[in-house]
């Protein structure tokens, strides 16, 4: 009988150890005093489950003596609060880090070294994403309103919003321009940061999410992922002409994601492989063959993917099944190998560098 209870404890083990991946590096530390120093590495911002689960801040440090290590929950062991329901994003801008929590209606103004929280910008609703315009002012998407709010930066209260037809995403700011995508109105819209005005709207195809920073060539890159019949597109807009633009229109299977730019290359994931582009290429071709195929293990969900500008690896968030605790992967772009693998919180998504 005792045999028959230590066999079915050894299959129960089995079953639960099967639904995860193995870990290359040792499990997150969430417990005990958090060090109080990020100053080199990397935040990780964990979603959380929508309504009952809780965001969490991850911090792997990549130089040192503590290079490799993972503090998870850090905003809760720092601050003895929780983050909130749905952490979405994280940006650092002139000193401070402003964390979206997005069903929680608010953005955690925190020291960026220490993850002491400085102040709360509250009553924003659904907020996506920030972009510090300059040391006063800075912008926050939504998602179910139709605008983007601006903010206070000195006071930390939103001044006045800007009307849009669609909920707003992700941003990119240019010189005094700041280009704000809405996969949902499948729009672009161009705002002058110095009156808060939106000057020109770039129609785009299904899908329009990701947008990059080119400040090589003084110009924005946008990636719409298609739907229906709907090709995914990558476009871009110059600095010096905001309301011209130019197409690259993937094939019909192509379905690209995650657009990326480090050292005058663009990146992007489909299938879960890593494609690469030369932002100075000036015909319309886009790559028929992956960077690196098949990234991550055959389960992995890639939820979220960039290049460090840091040193040029590529890291990718695996949100697993959405309940478990998931990972990050950080592959050599030069070996165009897997050197590190991370355990961090529930639904990783957005990665934020010191």
């Amino acid at each position: 009988m005792k045999n028959l209870f230590y066999l079915l404890c050894l299959s129960f083990v089995f079953l639960l150890s099967s639904c995860e991946i193995d870990s290359q590096s040792p499990i997150g530390v969430d417990f005990g005093e958090p060090s109080r120093d990020y100053q080199n590495g990397f935040f990780v911002v964990n979603e959380g489950n929508f309504s009952w689960g809780k965001g969490t801040l991850t911090f792997i440090h990549q130089e040192g003596i503590n290079r490799g290590e993972v503090e998870n929950n850090i905003f809760e062991r720092v601050n003895n609060e929780p983050l909130g329901n749905v952490a979405q994003s994280m940006t650092i801008h002139n000193g401070k880090g402003y964390i979206v929590v997005n069903n929680s209606q608010k953005v955690e103004v925190v020291n960026p070294t220490t993850l002491e929280k400085l102040a709360t910008i509250e009553n924003l609703h659904s907020p996506r994403y920030f972009i510090g315009i300059n040391d006063s002012k800075g912008y926050v998407t939504t998602i179910y309103r139709d605008l983007i709010y601006v903010i206070d930066l000195q006071t930390n209260q939103v001044t006045r919003e800007i009307r849009t037809t669609g909920w707003t995403e992700k941003m990119a700011k240019l010189g005094d321009y700041v280009w704000v995508t809405s996969q949902e109105a499948d729009k672009v819209w161009v705002i002058d940061s110095r009156n808060d005005e939106i000057v020109h709207t770039i129609t785009t195809p299904a899908g329009a999410k990701w947008v990059v920073a080119d400040e090589a060539q003084n110009r924005i890159w946008i990636l719409a992922a298609g739907s229906g019949t709907e090709r995914a597109t990558l476009i871009t807009s110059s600095l010096s002409d905001v309301r011209s633009t130019e197409s690259r229109i993937f094939d019909e299977d192509d379905k690209p994601k995650f657009l990326s730019i480090y050292n005058n290359d663009l990146y992007w994931i489909s299938d879960n492989n890593l494609y690469q582009l030369s932002s100075f290429q000036i015909d319309s071709r886009l790559p028929q063959s992956a960077f690196i195929e098949g990234l991550g293990t055959q389960n992995t969900l890639i939820y979220n993917a960039v290049i460090s500008p840091k040193n040029g690896r590529l890291l990718f968030a695996d949100a697993l099944d959405y309940q478990q605790e998931g990972y990050i992967f950080e592959y050599d772009l030069q070996t165009k190998r897997e050197v590190e693998r991370y355990k961090v919180g529930v639904i990783p998504n957005d990665i934020c560098f010191k």
